[in-house]
């Protein structure tokens, strides 16, 4: 008994809650969204800490450590991650790699309007397995790829050289440069690198006279021959801290005499960490961000007002029904489409007198044999109409309305004859 009665629970039982439904519905919603929006700015959210030589790594080669030495230093110092080209910073400081395409490296340093400072690659390596977003087996930069690099910043008769040694290194400002007087002492820097070729004025020589920073003709673009004076391993040594921040702060300064802006920017682009625009961005950010909620609103609007008006689905019926009730609808919908229901009046004046015949248990007659016989009984019954009466109006129907007039009256009159309960 109690398990009959516990199936006849189950059976009334819904499969599953509503708040159970609800809940993997909001669940659902919830998680697209995170997926949609996560996707959309992945690139954005990529923290560049690969050990490469750029501005968001912290690594031996990468130049974190001189973003927060400047901002330590109240700097207004940032990291971009889209092209300056529209944007008036004081200094962009590029930083690009061996591999970079011409095409962007066109893009980026020498479309943009500010004063730029790029900075040569140095070293390459592989990553430190024991410490993430370090760089190990520290090895210069191939000749072949800088030469490659230089070609690609319009440079190809400029030749580099490297000392072999590792020494503490004495700069001086070229006469007439916006580092003219200064001089720097810096710690031990390894292999440094110089440059020379034409169409490179001299803003910063080691103590033979050779370039270290160099100023390219009448452009306000400026190329540093080595980034140990810049890098994380640079910046180690107070000294070659102190001169590679004022470089930096000389450059600016210089630049600032013609913008409002002091902001130094460290350009990521050219490092693979552009951010892209698109459609999707679009819709996230000011000023569509508004019809995106908006449309979020009424999505969710049409849901709520999906859930309260409508219930279970309704099962289709078929297309040809079945049983004697769907012939009898199907026979008269075909009789009312051929517009011969006038026709079948005396078909059903035959029925009501065969009834009333039936009734009365006369004899087997037909014809008119048979009229006499019910106008006689219908004149002993006292009977309203009489057989022979309605045979006439019978032959007389023509429209859908006076053969319901007559039906009401046959019938009338068969109640009449066999005494039948109104």
């Amino acid at each position: 008994m109690s398990e009959a009665m516990s199936d006849a629970k189950w059976g009334d039982g819904l499969l599953f809650s509503p708040k159970v439904v609800l809940g993997m519905i909001l669940a659902g919603v919830f998680a697209f969204s995170a997926f949609v929006v996560l996707s959309t700015y992945a690139p954005d959210l990529q923290s560049g800490d690969d050990g490469r030589a750029h501005a968001l790594s912290r690594s031996a080669v990468g130049y974190g450590g001189a973003v927060q030495l400047l901002r330590g230093l109240g700097e207004p110092v940032l990291v971009a991650r889209r092209s300056q080209r529209f944007e008036t910073p004081a200094l962009v400081i590029l930083t690009p790699d061996t591999g970079v395409a011409p095409q962007a490296y066109l893009d980026t340093a020498v479309l943009v309007f500010s004063t730029t400072l790029v900075v040569l690659p140095k070293w390459r390596g592989g990553p430190d397995p024991r410490h993430q977003g370090w760089i190990g087996g520290l090895q210069p930069v191939a000749a072949d790829d800088l030469t490659t690099l230089l070609k690609t910043m319009n440079l190809s008769q400029t030749v580099t050289t490297s000392d072999a040694t590792t020494a503490t290194r004495r700069l001086t400002g070229a006469p007439g440069s916006v580092m003219a007087g200064l001089t720097f002492e810096t710690g031990p820097i390894r292999n440094l690198r110089t440059l020379s070729g034409p169409g490179l004025i001299p803003v910063l020589t080691d103590e033979h006279g050779r370039v270290v920073l160099a100023r390219r003709g009448d452009m306000k673009a400026y190329v540093l021959s080595d980034p140990d004076l810049l890098n994380t391993m640079g910046l180690k040594d107070v000294r070659t801290a102190r001169t590679g921040v004022r470089m930096v702060q000389a450059l600016r300064d210089g630049a600032v005499e013609r913008r409002v802006s002091r902001a130094i920017v460290f350009d990521v682009t050219l490092n693979g960490f552009s951010r892209s625009r698109s459609v999707l961005k679009l819709a996230f950010e000011p000023p569509f961000v508004g019809a995106t909620l908006c449309l979020v609103g009424a999505a969710l609007l049409m849901g709520l007002h999906a859930a309260a008006r409508f219930r279970a689905v309704r099962r289709g019926e078929r297309a040809l029904a079945l049983g004697k009730d769907a012939l009898v609808d199907n026979s008269a919908g075909l009789i009312r489409m051929a517009r011969r229901e006038p026709a079948m009046a005396p078909r059903y004046a035959e029925l009501q007198r065969a009834a009333a015949a039936r009734a009365l248990g006369g004899p087997r007659l037909d014809g008119q044999a048979l009229t006499d016989f019910l106008d006689r009984q219908g004149e002993r019954f006292g009977a309203a109409d009489r057989a022979s009466t309605l045979d006439e109006a019978t032959r007389a129907v023509r429209s859908p309305g006076e053969l319901i007039r007559l039906a009401h009256r046959w019938h009338q009159w068969r109640l009449e004859m066999t005494r039948e309960r109104r």
